[in-house]
């Protein structure tokens, strides 16, 4: 079966993971996978983030979403995260994620107080 490209939005806890900083509660962040179906996706994504330390919580608004890898750099990645955009895979490299079934996360959005869900920080 060959590969797709998915997004899987996920709420995480700092476990061990020494990049997130100490005061954040939690984040939101987007991991991208090649893999054949969104249960796969999801798998691997979750083993890769538990791998580093961090603790899955909870998938965001509860889907994995599938997007085309050959729009990923116009459509996806400057259309969403113009600010961002030196932080992510470039066309090239996100084809060959597809192809070999590799897994990347974006930024992280956390925050530090259970209240501040709604304006979180960026890492």
């Amino acid at each position: 079966m060959e590969n797709k490209f998915w997004q899987c939005p996920l709420k995480v806890e700092r476990g061990t993971y020494e990049e997130m900083p100490e005061s954040w509660l939690g984040a939101t962040v987007n991991y991208y996978v090649g893999a054949s179906t969104y249960e796969e996706a999801l798998t691997k994504a979750v083993k890769v983030l538990q791998s580093v330390g961090m603790v899955f919580v909870d998938l965001v608004d509860g889907k994995v979403i599938q997007l085309n890898p050959e729009s990923w750099w116009e459509g996806y990645v400057i259309a969403n995260y113009p600010e961002c955009s030196d932080y992510f895979p470039s066309q090239e490299q996100v084809l060959n994620v597809v192809k070999e079934g590799l897994v990347f996360h974006g930024p992280f959005a956390g925050w530090e107080h259970p209240s501040s869900t709604d304006n979180p920080l960026t890492l």
